[in-house]
């Protein structure tokens, strides 16, 4: 082999090397499930660059929301709307990570702020199992028990992420949904620029309760970032607090989707039968695109 033959040889592996990645970013909307101070029932995301696993979250109690009443036992389920706001289309595996989770108590008199995070674990997609979430617990001088779990593994989908934090007698716990159930909505789908959907029980909150009407409860949950196609794909965190009980007001604008027909049967039948979800909460709004 001749000397600039070695010299082109090596310039291909060089050059993929060199080539910059492509970032994408999602926003997060709450569009059922919490309700805020002022009514609103739909909730975007203070600030889309966020994320649980960074070193701060400056939007840490926004927006303010209604104490929700949770019975005992049940969960509430929170639909969020995924909306790509960058300006190339973004794409999504059949694997897909689970949801990251964050559960915190400020402002409680006597005790210092308490922040839990529970990441979700990875997707496989060279066919093998998920990886399993996180569960972070704390609970200081609690006079009852809380209860925190993520949601489990289902083939190649990473699972869920659990958080719960209790202070005396004010506690929250949320889980974040597996890969396999985002799945449903997402695998093969392609988001364009602008597009959007919605996924019922992104996140659940399975326990709350505020004894001290000081003390604020706040809770978050984002999708870890992760690559496919050659993207990297960031999703903002979302997070709010619970300040006084209420009722739920006057609903905020609704945006103009895009309708798209329901997941097909066989991405239903690959997640398992125990993960689907009824037809009649789905709603979508994007530019769907098998690959």
């Amino acid at each position: 082999m001749t000397f600039w033959t070695r010299c082109a040889a090596l310039a291909v592996p060089l050059a993929l090397l060199a080539a910059p990645a492509h970032a994408a970013l999602i926003s997060l909307t709450v569009v059922d499930g919490l309700t805020g101070v002022d009514g609103s029932t739909i909730l975007p995301e203070p600030l889309a660059q966020e994320s649980l696993s960074g070193s701060t979250l400056t939007q840490m109690g926004t927006p303010l929301l209604f104490d929700p009443d949770l019975a005992v036992g049940s969960g509430l389920g929170i639909m969020v709307r995924l909306t790509n706001i960058s300006d190339l289309a973004v794409a999504f595996p059949d694997a897909l990570p689970g949801v990251s989770v964050l559960s915190g108590i400020y402002g409680h008199p006597g005790y210092s702020a308490r922040t839990n995070v529970g990441a979700g674990g990875a997707g496989n997609r060279t066919g093998g199992a998920g990886s399993e979430g996180t569960v972070s617990r704390s609970v200081l001088d609690a006079i009852d028990s809380l209860v925190v779990s993520g949601s489990p593994v289902v083939g190649s989908g990473g699972g869920g992420g659990g958080a719960g934090t209790g202070v005396v007698e004010t506690w929250l716990a949320v889980t974040g949904a597996n890969g396999a159930h985002l799945a449903l909505y997402l695998a093969g789908i392609t988001l364009e620029p602008g597009a959007w959907i919605d996924i019922p029980d992104f996140a659940t909150l399975t326990a709350f309760h505020r004894g001290n009407d000081l003390a604020r409860l706040a809770l978050g949950f984002d999708l870890p970032t992760f690559s496919f196609g050659g993207t990297s794909i960031t999703t903002g965190a979302w997070t709010g607090s619970f300040s006084g009980p209420g009722g739920p007001g006057g609903s905020g604008p609704e945006p103009d989707p895009v309708a798209v027909p329901e997941p097909g049967t066989l991405g239903l039948m690959a997640a398992g039968l125990g993960l689907v979800l009824g037809a009649s909460r789905r709603r979508f709004g994007l530019s769907r695109e098998r690959r």
